[in-house]
């Protein structure tokens, strides 16, 4: 819409309503042949500026455009024009959005950490410290119709209604702003008010819609300026600041730390030019929320924090204990009333014990609730409100196995009898003998064994701190339990009841799992009550029982009630268990996981199951894996060899490899697969176990060589390669080869190693699939100059001695 409204300013501008405008536009008859495009941009700019002093509506300029004769193609021509051009004139910003733009905040934090201090705080000394909390000046408030204005402030002046203009401009350093079409206008010292009566006074000359009430003029302040205030005195940081001009003498203590530990925080002088302005009193606003006298800082203002004139500790049953500052004259009721906002509850408000500093030294001063009106303080007095002592004069407690255990008067219940009879008994309480404590005159603990069936003892008198303890039949017993285990889908230990039988401890124990044998149920008993006295061998008794599949006994047999402590063992059917599995991979007709039919199971029998071996399939390459441990064993007999290596091995590196050996779940069985299976029955036809594994590659048609070698490569296997030329083919040995060493590990799992006869040397045959490893030589460092020359001066020494000796014998 704005846009739209200043084209059309724009139209009536091309029809002179000054006469300047006038003077530059063609007359009416011209009017039809204007070239739009030759007007420069300093005329359109020109003619915007007139347009603004007619004060006109939108529908007077469009009746004044036709009346000069303007046609449709003109006037789209105008708007194209005026589009391309905008909206601006020299330094001046008009607007059709709006141009808010939020002041810049100034660091007012100061750098003042929150110190945790034992003891006693002074009275409003956190305000300064907390994390949480900030004197900074909102930024965002509206401009204070008080405030006054500045070099560097920038002031947003906006017009609108027929006139619409929003322009911003920052006072100089000689105060004033400078107008397009006006001229410098001086605002420095003027408050907001002051300053837009100014304004609009001056440019309603130009704007004459301000005087008629077309036209508005708001005035608002934008951009702020920064002033520099000096502290002095007792503060913590004293020093010149710079801070924003919204700045309060607040915001200026908060900046400095506030007081210091001698700081006043009631007497603090905001001077300018040379003389007091206001006195600020910090507990106005602490205590009343009163920041009256919280005024807006000036350049060059200097704050004076002066020293404390009478400080007092004030402890003890008060709301809020801390270290006050009063002022002259006051007294200790004023002080605790007014500041520490009065007694606590628990308050003995006769008992008030002050501390006070004398020539000579300390002395203690007692004052009561109805002095502390006419109590004068003195500066360090240390006063300390006294606490109602923490204890009962006519209370007794019950506590243990009753319904309601509490703490009871004296006074309605005098006796045991009337106690017992409020707090009522549980059904397992043990009445035979219950614990009254008591303190005697010395104030020792004393204990009365209590009957509560005896008539004479429920008639015993309770004093003031009796405490009586009734105990449960529970609590003096042990805990009883019955166990069961074996083949049960849930064995443990269970609380014991009274009439428990055997098979409803099965029933708790989940019931019995299916190769759960039914017969020989055994309950081991513990011989809890003999009378002989005498030692013996024998703790136990053994019980067995046969149950029928209903969890009943048979016919021959009662029903067996257990004890408390029996445990209960249910074996397993001999032959209803699983025999393991087995597998087998590779070139085989049907590879897999199978059961084992029995533990006599050969590896004949898998490969019978499996459909024999594939024409695909290598046995000789073929290997066997078994479990490293048997599955029962395996927790113990590897911590015990772990041990054993890290026990006899030094060397963190052997032992970590030992580690890793000793923790592999499965290893290479070495068995004649081909043997086996030729000879079923033999000494490699060995009998299966759990987890084995057997695998049948294809047929290998390659060897490789491993270790140092020179290049580590695999090569096609054919008749007449030996471990000489394929060791050639691999670049020969490495510098660090162990020749010796050298072993080839066939695929079936086999390993031959390479034997030295005087001055020849032979290895191993190869096959197709063999691997041949040539170990590294294990480095030694070779020795020292200094080694040697010890070494050397050590044999020419013995030969020495040698000598001596032979000579001493001659």
């Amino acid at each position: 819409m704005k846009k739209i409204w200043m084209r059309v300013l724009v139209l009536a501008i091309m029809f002179g309503f000054t006469k300047v405008a006038m003077a530059q536009l063609p007359t009416i008859p011209q009017v039809s042949s204007i070239n739009i495009d030759a007007l420069s941009d300093a005329q359109f700019q020109a003619y915007m500026q007139q347009v603004q002093l007619s004060g006109l509506s939108e529908a007077e300029l469009e009746a004044k455009a036709k009346e000069r004769g303007l046609s449709a193609a003109q006037i789209a021509q105008i708007k194209v024009r005026m589009g391309s051009l905008g909206a601006g004139t020299g330094g001046e910003k008009k607007t059709t959005n709006s141009t808010y733009e939020s002041r810049k905040p100034f660091n007012a934090k100061n750098e003042f950490k929150e110190i945790n201090k034992e003891g006693l705080q002074i009275f409003g000394s956190e305000f300064f410290s907390n994390a949480n909390l900030t004197f900074e000046p909102n930024m965002r408030t509206a401009t204070p119709s008080n405030y006054v204005l500045g070099v560097d402030d920038e002031l947003s002046i906006d017009i609108y209604g027929f006139s619409e203009k929003t322009s911003k401009y920052k006072i100089n350093t000689e105060g004033m702003i400078r107008i397009p079409n006006i001229g410098p206008v001086t605002l420095a010292g003027l408050t907001v008010d002051e300053a837009k009566t100014k304004l609009k006074s001056i440019m309603s000359k130009t704007y004459p819609g301000l005087k008629t009430g077309n036209t508005f003029l708001q005035v608002s302040l934008g951009q702020i300026r920064s002033i520099r205030v000096t502290l002095i005195g007792e503060v913590k940081q004293p020093g010149t600041y710079e801070l924003s001009s919204l700045s309060t003498l607040a915001n200026a203590l908060y900046a400095s730390g506030g007081p210091s530990d001698n700081g006043s925080f009631r007497k603090i002088d905001l001077m300018r030019n040379g003389k007091r302005l206001v006195t600020f009193d910090l507990y106005d606003f602490l205590l009343n929320g009163d920041l009256s006298k919280n005024i807006l800082l000036k350049d060059d203002d200097i704050i004076k924090v002066h020293p404390y004139s009478v400080r007092l500790f004030l402890n003890g049953a008060v709301k809020r204990a801390a270290i006050y500052e009063a002022e002259q004259g006051e007294n200790l009721g004023t002080v605790i009333e007014k500041y520490a906002a009065g007694f606590a509850d628990s308050a003995n408000k006769n008992k008030i014990t002050i501390q006070r500093l004398g020539d000579l030294g300390k002395s203690i001063l007692n004052v009561e609730y109805n002095q502390l009106n006419n109590f004068s303080i003195k500066s360090s007095d240390s006063v300390v409100v006294g606490a109602i002592p923490k204890r009962f004069d006519n209370r007794v407690t019950v506590a243990g196995s009753v319904f309601y255990p509490n703490s009871y008067s004296v006074a309605s219940y005098p006796t045991v009898g009337a106690v017992i009879k409020a707090a009522q008994l549980k059904e397992n309480a043990f009445v035979g003998r219950a614990l009254l404590f008591r303190t005697n005159a010395t104030k020792d603990t004393t204990v009365t064994a209590v009957n509560l069936t005896a008539a004479a003892d429920l008639s015993t008198v309770l004093r003031n701190d009796d405490s009586l303890h009734i105990y449960s039949k529970a609590e003096l017993r042990e805990l009883r339990t019955v166990s069961i285990t074996g083949e049960l889908n849930m064995p443990g230990k269970f609380s014991y009841s009274e009439g428990m039988r055997l098979e409803d401890l099965i029933l708790l124990a989940g019931g019995l799992k299916d190769r759960a044998s039914i017969k020989e149920v055994e309950v081991l008993r513990r011989i809890r009550k003999d009378p002989t006295m005498a030692d013996t061998a024998v703790y136990n008794t053994i019980l067995k029982f046969n149950l029928q599949d209903s969890l009943t006994f048979t016919s021959s047999q009662a029903a067996i009630e257990l004890e408390p402590y029996d445990v209960v063992n249910v074996k397993n059917v001999p032959r209803n268990q699983s025999a393991g599995s087995v597998s087998i991979a590779g070139e085989v007709l049907f590879p897999g996981t199978y059961l084992l039919n029995t533990k006599k199971d050969r590896v004949s029998d898998l490969f019978k199951r499996a459909g024999g071996i594939l024409e695909s399939g290598s046995l000789s390459s073929a290997f066997f894996l078994r479990n490293t441990y048997q599955a029962a064993l395996k927790g113990e007999i590897l911590d015990i060899k772990k041990a054993l290596a890290q026990k006899q091995n030094s060397d963190t590196i052997t032992v970590k490899l030992l580690d890793s050996t000793l923790s592999k779940d499965k290893i290479l069985m070495s068995v004649n697969l081909r043997n086996a299976l030729e000879n079923p029955g033999s000494v490699d036809d060995i009998e299966l176990e759990e987890g084995d594994m057997i695998t049948i590659p294809k047929k290998p048609v390659a060897v490789q060589a491993f270790g140092a070698v020179n290049i580590q490569k695999k090569v096609p296997f054919y008749a007449g390669l030996t471990s000489r030329r394929l060791i050639r083919e691999s670049g020969g040995f490495a510098e660090n080869a162990n020749k010796r060493g050298t072993y080839v590990l066939y695929p079936n799992g086999r390993v031959k190693t390479a034997h030295s006869y005087i001055f020849w040397r032979t290895y191993p045959k190869l096959t197709a699939g063999a691997e041949l490893y040539v170990p590294v030589k294990k480095y030694r460092k070779p020795l020292t100059a200094g080694e040697i020359m010890g070494f050397t001066s050590g044999l020419v020494g013995m030969g020495a001695i040698i000598i001596g000796i032979l000579n001493s014998t001659k």
